[in-house]
């Protein structure tokens, strides 16, 4: 099973168009069976327009909406759902969103902060999806979460509504931007391996690539390099590979982020 993950920043980057190609190429070249995408955004006041048959969401679809366009370019041949978390920049619908190649078989929309404010932009929310491959099924969650010492809404809360969430009796991948970096010692990354969630880069048997966040990231004050973002499992899987992808190596960058490419025996 081949998973990719990226905060995508999308309607915020230069040459937008392209670096939606480069990240549909990937795709489709690599054959991959789930994309976990976060900060997939829509402009408020576009347009509405009727969703494809691919899309299994209820939320409402815009005319410049990031994922609307990844599903054309991906020829509309793979199941997806995205969900409008919050308002962003004062003009987009900030959400995440889930593709697969495969039957989707049932959504979660889970809100992860004690806020319910649209407007705010420290909500958070979870989406996961339960998916059938044809030899098993597994869930899949993306999110994006807060800080581990945000005063109002901290990691702490938001990964508890999350682990509780993802507690399935079969295979379960959390992908996204946890906005947890690695080397924080007794915050945020420890608190999930605590938990009995594994690192899917400690697991895998080819690993290229660490930070997933150089320079100056929106969000960060200062310029660093992080690793923030992730895909752990709830078994201790046989992974493949574990790469960093979309860094400005292999692939150009699309993003403020990187993404975190895997390839498990599933």
């Amino acid at each position: 099973m081949k998973l990719l993950t990226l905060n995508t920043h999308s309607l915020s980057e230069k040459n937008e168009s392209e670096k939606l190609q480069t990240i549909a190429n990937f795709i489709l070249k690599n054959d991959i069976d789930v994309i976990a995408l976060q900060e997939v955004n829509q402009t408020m006041d576009k347009k509405a327009v009727a969703a494809p048959t691919t899309y299994v969401g209820s939320d409402t679809l815009k005319e410049d909406n990031f994922a609307l366009f990844l599903s054309h370019l991906l020829g509309n041949t793979y199941q997806w759902n995205w969900i409008g978390v919050k308002v962003g920049y004062d003009r987009f619908d900030e959400g995440v969103a889930i593709f697969t190649k495969h039957r989707i078989l049932e959504s979660e929309n889970t809100r992860l902060t004690h806020t319910d404010d649209y407007s705010y932009w420290k909500k958070r929310n979870a989406l996961g999806v339960h998916i059938d491959n044809g030899k098993q099924d597994f869930w899949v969650y993306t999110a994006h979460l807060g800080w581990w010492n945000d005063d109002e809404e901290p990691f702490i809360d938001q990964w508890q509504v999350l682990n509780k969430q993802a507690q399935k009796s079969s295979l379960v991948y959390l992908a996204g931007d946890f906005n947890a970096p690695d080397e924080l010692k007794d915050q945020s990354y420890d608190k999930v391996r605590a938990d009995g969630w594994y690192d899917t880069r400690d697991l895998s048997a080819f690993v290229r690539g660490r930070y997933s966040a150089e320079g100056k990231i929106d969000g960060w004050e200062k310029s660093m390099q992080m690793r923030i973002d992730y895909i752990f499992t709830n078994r201790a899987e046989k992974v493949k590979t574990h790469k960093v992808v979309f860094d400005g190596h292999e692939e150009d960058v699309v993003s403020d982020h990187y993404g975190i490419y895997m390839e498990d025996e599933q």
